[in-house]
């Protein structure tokens, strides 16, 4: 009997401040397995950057692969923080320096129809002579994909013609899943032959794992909450599986200072990579989420100006902190304006303009708490609005005015938006509507690009 170990993280998200205990975790667990004579593997399911970190804005993700290389990963697959908010020149830049393997079987380029070269479909690795298949699949966002100049295809079908491919050529089969356990728990069911699907993407909690029709499912939250580790025991006489277990272990080792004090030295090169000046502020421009203020307004502006919209429409969340008179630098526009958040050009009636105006005066919206989407806030605010105005009048909205004009409740209006209100129910008309992106550009592009123009005046 042959135990096959996988070790795996998910939805780090650029949270590195239990980096040094992973790294401790892991180098204690591997010298272990080494000792036992027991096979072993390193995993990243994707979502490993984000660029709400300076971190990894600043390095465009190579400080991020120069982490998962000096913890010694073996094989990775990307989610779509790394897939939607890099360009495809940028994120080819930072696996340049990979010393792991990317596996990702449903990514393509447009213009050559062929998958990136920095990633292969699948892997076979020999485990203490255990064959062992690893395919790797990320979740389909064709809208995103596409303005970038990739082409996403349908995880499910691209899953199907991999078991093709790989039938009868490994002795078990690990499925590399960023699409969510929804997805993962529909393979389990429908496709026959993998072994382990090792998740990502929802961020759920599965202690030790969860077996259905026979393929065990291992997820491990966000954030470096946890570190996973599956078990898989395989009897070479029988040529069988004979046993998979799955846990999660809270990382509460001494963290490993080398580890921190290298998340700490590429922090400091990300944040001195953002020190250009985009623009020289002549006042203060004080935040505020639940009245009116300039910088908000600023933002809104410049999303109906970017879109080329009738309307501008965001959340005063968005801006997480005042922005000081004098020079203003790409870093300081990121640390007020981090969300990976596109732009967004939607068309609506003015009856459903109406709708998102009372729902955004709601005391339960303005205080929503909210996690993911983008958003790297805190509350989502109230809504702001450009080149439109309105009054209340005994909890009503009453003189509704676009550029000067009474609404028309008929009228189709375009409006300039952000894309986190396309992705959860929190504005109904826009989640139905018709989307077009504006990428790659993020918030703090706007922002800055409208900060720069006041600066020149």
């Amino acid at each position: 009997m042959i135990p096959l170990h996988f070790l795996h993280t998910n939805d780090i998200h650029s949270h590195f401040d239990s980096w040094g205990c992973l790294v401790s975790y892991l180098n204690q667990e591997r010298k272990r397995l080494t000792e036992l004579g027991e096979p072993f593997l390193t995993l990243d399911l994707g979502d490993h950057m984000d660029r709400f970190n300076p971190l990894t804005e600043g390095l465009l993700g190579t400080g991020n692969v120069q982490l998962l290389n000096d913890a010694d990963y073996d094989y990775v697959t990307i989610g779509n923080n790394e897939g939607i908010t890099f360009t495809k020149e940028q994120l080819g830049a930072a696996y340049l320096t990979r010393r792991f393997k990317v596996v990702l079987a449903n990514l393509y380029d447009q213009q050559t129809g062929l998958r990136p070269d920095w990633c292969s479909p699948y892997a076979i690795q020999e485990m203490h002579g255990v064959k062992v298949g690893l395919i790797g699949l990320t979740a389909s966002f064709p809208h995103f994909y596409n303005q970038l100049g990739w082409e996403i295809k349908d995880p499910y079908t691209e899953l199907k013609k991999i078991m093709q491919q790989l039938r009868g050529q490994v002795d078990v089969l690990v499925l590399m899943s960023h699409v969510g356990l929804p997805f993962d728990e529909r393979v389990a069911r429908e496709v026959a032959g993998i072994d382990v699907i090792i998740g990502a993407h929802t961020h759920h909690v599965l202690e030790q794992g969860e077996l259905v029709s026979d393929t065990l499912i291992a997820q491990g939250g966000k954030y470096l909450r946890y570190a996973g580790h599956v078990v898989v025991e395989y009897d070479e006489q029988s040529g069988r599986i004979i046993h998979k277990g799955a846990d999660l272990i809270t990382l509460r080792e001494p963290s490993d200072h080398v580890a921190d004090a290298e998340v700490n030295h590429l922090t400091e090169r990300g944040i001195a990579a953002m020190q250009d000046v985009v623009a020289v502020l002549d006042h203060n421009f004080p935040v505020d989420w639940f009245a009116n203020c300039e910088l908000t307004q600023l933002m809104a502006d410049a999303l109906r100006q970017w879109c080329d919209a009738d309307i501008g429409l965001v959340n005063a969340g968005v801006i997480l902190d005042d922005l000081n008179k004098g020079p203003l630098t790409r870093y300081t526009v990121h640390r007020t304006c981090p969300h990976p958040i596109n732009p967004c050009r939607v068309e609506v009636t003015g009856k459903e303009i109406i709708e998102m105006i009372q729902i955004g005066l709601r005391k339960e919206f303005q205080t929503y708490e909210l996690k993911g989407f983008g958003f790297r806030g805190k509350l989502l605010g109230r809504l702001v609005f450009s080149y439109l105005t309105y009054d209340t009048s005994a909890e009503e909205v009453v003189n509704v005015r676009i550029d000067g004009q009474p609404i028309d409740p008929i009228k189709r209006y375009s409006v300039g938006t952000i894309d986190m209100f396309t992705l959860g129910s929190f504005l109904p008309p826009i989640v139905k509507a018709q989307h077009r992106f504006y990428l790659p550009e993020t918030l703090r592009d706007l922002l800055a690009w409208r900060l720069s123009q006041l600066s020149e005046c």
